[in-house]
């Protein structure tokens, strides 16, 4: 479109310059003429209209179907999607029918049916079960031959507090574990617990036992291999006097999800919120979509921000210290995040125009003596023009300001060091970078703040976070959806949370922000998992399992830096990696916060952290 006709409206066109601007005429979509349509037939109304608003309508119409194009995280390269096997209602189609996938074929232990829908529902596309050591004596529902509807059982992945095992975790089960897995020759990716609850076919919630829940490498092993190995693990617990637990395993891999004055927050009755989220100053997501957690770097005075070293920097086994002569520099964010902002801003305009449309139509057809339902239309019609006037100012100054990515540089990578799970005995991963913000650019800065977006309301957030104590405790998120960061959780406070699920056991429900899923919430997992690369790195990881069935995953790649923090504003963890089966994460990993500022201090002993408080351990 003719850039001189951005801001005319559309009133104030004649119909030939309609039709010249593919807004008229013989082919033109419906959609879109149906709009000008009735721009043209209610000038009193929707004088506000812009060509630029219907342009973006026009070109909502002539995309067609979605593209799988580079905003898509890519494919696992352990697991490549498969349209057949991550959707659950094909696949139970073709193994209802399939006599063989509901029984045991060597050298399997377990029917295809139980191995492909034991796990339904963690995730959109859920691991594949290996073994479990109560297959004989919990046997899963398989449908009888015939079943055309029947109700694949849900579960949902829930952390483990203030147990005998959590106790002995850490030092005495886990140590141990890994030591007979070597032995045995067997290769793990991650060793950690949960506890699963089922609902079956719309009946009321349960929960089963303690799950020691191993993933091990790809193609290495077996089921057979696994279950031999299994008496092992039955008599390290038996040897602590432990009870109860059952040992589940799978395959898996951990796998690492990698200008202007920054805009204001704005107000959650603003349209531009939840739209301008790479381009404004909530702790939110920095350079290439990526967070950042301002931390004031002493003497100097300067403020640094944090993320990971794998988003900072492509060598990520090598140390960096800033080089003023060849400064590495970090962008608010990059070309696909931008070009998904612009996007988001163009589908939120042809939403607010359509219903803008609807509410005339409403107007014309209330009766007269309806005063109460008129005032109401005509209240909403007026904040939706208002809106789309804001949202076509948003988009103007993101075309103005921050589409040269020069206009983007945000800072320059101040330290960067290697990525580490052998900085000292506790074995986390240390993928941390800091960047020297540029403080011109963060003239708007207000504190540290999670930007909650637009996904929720705050009321939706507080059931979310505290299903059964928001009301009964007063928790509350702030009604601008800010949400302050006023702590760094203790490993103390992590281990015994002060809230719990119906059954009145402890939960941690936690949330972070990313670029590619936005707003997720999640499950602590209670105990610490222990990881290992397919390069025999052992690390030591804050586990997040995914909300439930509904709630997508818990991270993606491309939102590895992301915060994890409570409904308190309390910060966990700092987002690193996840264990994705296709495009679905069944768990997200992260290096507990108190640790990484430790390091932190290490390297800058004056720093301070804008109001958050802390504690070393």
């Amino acid at each position: 479109m003719d850039p001189s006709y951005r801001h005319k409206k559309i009133v104030d066109l004649t119909d030939a310059e309609l039709t010249t601007l593919g807004f008229m005429g013989d082919n033109v979509a419906p959609g879109v003429k149906r709009i000008v349509d009735k721009v043209k037939a209610s000038p009193d109304m929707l004088d506000s209209v812009t060509c630029w608003m219907v342009d973006c309508l026009k070109q909502e119409a002539g995309q067609g179907a979605p593209r799988d194009d580079a905003t898509q995280p890519p494919d696992s390269p352990l697991f490549p999607t498969s349209p057949t096997l991550s959707d659950p209602e094909t696949l139970f189609s073709i193994l209802s029918s399939n006599s063989d996938a509901r029984t045991v074929v060597a050298p399997d232990l377990i029917s295809e049916y139980e191995m492909n829908f034991y796990y339904h529902c963690i995730s959109g596309n859920p691991p594949k079960l290996l073994w479990r050591s109560n297959l004989e004596s919990d046997p899963f529902p398989i449908p009888p031959p015939g079943t055309n509807f029947y109700k694949i059982p849900q579960k949902t992945a829930h952390g483990v507090f203030n147990t005998p095992l959590n106790e002995l975790w850490d030092d005495t089960v886990v140590p141990q574990i890994k030591a007979s897995m070597k032995n045995r020759g067997l290769k793990y990716s991650a060793i950690k617990t949960a506890r699963f609850s089922i609902v079956e076919d719309g009946g009321e919630e349960t929960f089963g036992p303690i799950v020691i829940w191993i993933a091990v490498r790809p193609k290495t092993t077996n089921a057979g291999a696994v279950r031999d190995a299994t008496p092992d693990i039955f008599d390290i617990l038996t040897a602590s006097q432990i009870t109860g637990v059952v040992v589940e395993w799978y395959e898996g891999s951990v796998v690492r999800l990698t200008g202007q004055p920054l805009m204001r927050v704005e107000r959650h009755t603003n349209a531009k919120f939840g739209l301008n989220h790479p381009f404004n100053t909530g702790l939110v997501r920095r350079r290439l979509g990526y967070p950042h957690v301002p931390v004031r770097g002493g003497e100097d005075d300067r403020i640094l921000a944090l993320t990971n070293k794998h988003v900072a920097s492509l060598d990520t086994t090598t140390d960096y210290v800033l080089d003023e002569a060849h400064p590495q520099h970090i962008l608010v964010c990059g070309d696909r995040r931008l070009a998904r902002a612009i996007a988001e801003i163009q589908k939120a305009v042809t939403t607010e125009l359509r219903d803008a449309v609807r509410l005339v139509e409403e107007l014309r057809n209330t009766p007269e003596d309806d005063a109460s339902a008129l005032r109401r239309a005509r209240n909403a019609l007026e904040d939706k023009n208002e809106d789309n006037t804001n949202l076509q100012t948003l988009f103007d100054e993101v075309n103005a300001n921050w589409t040269d990515t020069n206009g983007r540089r945000f800072g320059v990578v101040d330290w960067a060091p290697r990525i580490s799970v052998r900085v000292d005995e506790r074995h986390y991963t240390r993928d941390i970078t800091t960047f020297a913000v540029d403080k011109e650019k963060l003239g708007d800065f207000e504190k540290n703040i999670v930007d909650l977006g637009n996904q929720y309301t705050a009321g939706q957030l507080e059931d979310l976070f505290w299903p059964f104590a928001a009301v009964r405790e007063g928790r509350t998120i702030p009604a601008n959806l800010q949400l302050p960061i006023r702590a760094a959780l203790t490993r103390r406070r992590v281990l015994n949370p002060d809230t719990e699920d119906r059954n009145g056991d402890p939960l941690y429900i936690v949330g972070k922000y990313g670029d590619t899923t936005k707003l997720t919430l999640g499950r602590y997992s209670g105990m610490e998992a222990y990881t290992c690369t397919d390069l025999g790195e052992e690390s030591r990881e804050v586990a997040v399992y995914n909300y439930n069935k509904t709630s997508g995953a818990f991270s993606d790649h491309g939102d590895s830096g992301s915060l994890i923090f409570t409904g308190d504003g309390d910060w966990l963890a700092i987002l690193h990696s996840g264990m994705p089966r296709g495009l679905h994460n069944h768990v997200t990993y992260g290096t507990p916060i108190w640790w990484v500022i430790q390091q932190i201090l290490t390297m800058y002993p004056s720093a301070t952290f804008f109001g958050i408080t802390y504690t070393i351990e």
